[in-house]
């Protein structure tokens, strides 16, 4: 039963590493995107 625990804490400390690296990803990203519109206009 304590192994049953360890490999669910696990996997509940990868996924929430991942959900939050991926939503710190789309935020860097959608900060990108209206920069990159001004350049465009820009030019």
């Amino acid at each position: 039963m304590k192994d049953l625990w360890k490999s669910l804490f696990t996997l509940l400390a990868f996924s929430s590493a991942f959900v939050i690296g991926f939503y710190l990803g789309k935020e860097k990203v959608l900060k990108k995107i209206p920069e990159f519109q001004e350049e465009l206009e820009t030019k």
